[in-house]
């Protein structure tokens, strides 16, 4: 068995070490805007912001993350991060 094959979780995807990290809620508190107001301008879920800022997001929207970084005038960086 390779290494690739006995590194594998659900739907043959390899798992690997690392989290995502999302920082919308500093870029908002920087910003001094709340989730409700960014809900009301990108037309967004509040909920969807609520997970955003928590980081409850399984699959990202990456319409989302232009319309974020374009509102809030930040770089993707800014709001989402990966670590090793």
């Amino acid at each position: 068995m390779s290494k690739l094959e006995s590194n594998t979780i659900g739907n043959n995807l390899i798992k690997v070490d690392g989290n995502v990290i999302f920082k919308l809620q500093n870029v908002l508190d920087d910003r001094k805007i709340t989730k409700y107001h960014l809900s009301r301008i990108t037309n967004i879920r509040y909920d969807t912001i609520c997970n955003y800022c928590k980081g409850n997001v399984s699959l990202i929207n990456v319409e989302y993350l232009k319309i974020f970084c374009n509102i809030l005038n930040c770089k993707i960086e800014d709001i989402i991060e990966y670590k090793a």
